[in-house]
């Protein structure tokens, strides 16, 4: 698999490839420092963080881009292509759910959420970060060490299945607060945050899947 590592030409693509799992780390951080910004300082504050975010997907999207349209030029075998194409698109996703997430939270009127639902959306946004980290090293990993690979993989699973027990916990509590306050638009926003953030961490999930096979056909 990927047998195009060594060879200038598709190195220059693993480097692209590399520096788009980059910024997509990158939008992932943002989300945490986006809703401590929220919490701590308001929307106007909050929605400088979004432009951030909002910039670091479009760079990331462009890198994809040319990705892309490098791979269509190369000579690449079918299955190598194939693999690098899925991994691509499915980082994009990851940096596409938190930018929906972050803009529509900005729909919200002036209202603070509680504590307990702050620290729970707090906590989702880091495991989401480590698991985008730990993809990266998956990834650098797999070649020269595949059954740490793995390992790295399964870290990434149980930090998805850590996430979707926070989503049902931070569900519990917006549904009390959104009782509380009668507002149905606050339902309808804080949902959207909470699966987003469930839903990019969810792609990571597929991206130790890749990582997984890739490793198993390499021992």
């Amino acid at each position: 698999m990927w047998g195009w590592i060594g060879r200038r030409r598709e190195l220059e693509i693993m480097e692209s490839s590399r520096k788009h799992a980059n910024k997509i780390i990158e939008v992932a951080e943002n989300l945490t420092n986006f809703l401590r910004t929220y919490f701590e300082r308001g929307k106007e504050e909050a929605s400088k963080v979004y432009e951030r975010i909002f910039s670091l997907e479009k760079e990331a999207d462009d890198i994809k881009r040319e990705i892309l349209s490098d791979l269509s030029r190369g000579l690449f075998h079918p299955i190598d292509r194939e693999e690098l194409i899925r991994f691509i698109l499915t980082l994009d996703d990851i940096a596409a759910n938190v930018k929906f997430g972050a803009r529509n939270f900005l729909l919200l009127p002036e209202v603070k959420p509680p504590e307990e639902l702050q620290r729970i959306l707090l906590n989702m946004s880091k495991e989401l970060h480590k698991a985008t980290i730990k993809i990266i090293e998956g990834i650098e990993t797999l070649y020269k060490d595949p059954r740490k690979a793995l390992e790295i993989a399964d870290l990434v699973e149980r930090i998805e299945e850590t996430v979707d027990d926070m989503r049902t916990e931070a569900l519990e509590v917006a549904i009390r607060w959104c009782d509380e306050n009668k507002v149905p638009s606050i339902c309808i926003i804080t949902k959207e945050l909470i699966d987003s953030i469930e839903n990019a961490t969810d792609k990571c999930e597929d991206l130790a899947d890749i990582i997984r096979s890739i490793a198993l056909l390499s021992l």
